[in-house]
């Protein structure tokens, strides 16, 4: 093998690498995140079965703003000083990735395919689509997600009946 194919195979089993580790980290992420919504859920059915009387949680959303489990709870604001809508951070998300998609497969099909023209149409296809997402983001109106910006008033709960003194 010449010198130049040998970093285009490293290259590209190098690329595999990322893409496969990108995966296992997603999936550990959403595994991790499952486990800890069960293990509050078996917190509860425990302490229903030892008689004890949990919170009621009667706005679940509140709850997880509160509790900081949601996106909404990490409030991003622009350089302006005015909140970004949650929508409008999924689509630059959402932009990036396919750019990133984009570009990677125009280097995958350019050098590893040998036809740089076409690695160059699809792969280019794909990150335009992606730049015009991320510019979807961007342009999104920054008030547009009025959920995150109501405000959180605690309400002290009435103890239950079967409460003593």
């Amino acid at each position: 093998m010449q010198p130049g194919e040998m970093l285009i195979v490293f290259f590209t089993i190098g690329l595999i690498v990322v893409v496969i580790g990108g995966a296992g980290m997603i999936a550990y992420a959403f595994a991790s995140r499952q486990r800890l919504r069960e293990l509050a859920v078996r917190e509860r059915i425990a302490m229903i079965e030892h008689g004890l009387v949990p919170p009621p949680e009667v706005d679940p959303a509140q709850f997880d703003r509160v509790a900081g489990h949601s996106r909404r709870a990490a409030n991003v604001y622009a350089t302006n000083g005015a909140r970004i809508s949650t929508k409008a951070q999924r689509y630059r998300s959402a932009g990036v990735v396919l750019m990133g998609l984009g570009f990677g497969l125009l280097m995958l099909i350019g050098f590893a395919a040998g036809a740089p023209g076409v690695g160059f149409g699809v792969g280019g296809g794909v990150a335009a689509l992606g730049a015009a997402v991320f510019m979807n983001g961007v342009l999104l109106s920054r008030d547009a997600d009025h959920i995150g910006d109501i405000p959180i008033h605690p309400r002290t709960p009435t103890p239950p009946p079967n409460a003593g003194p």
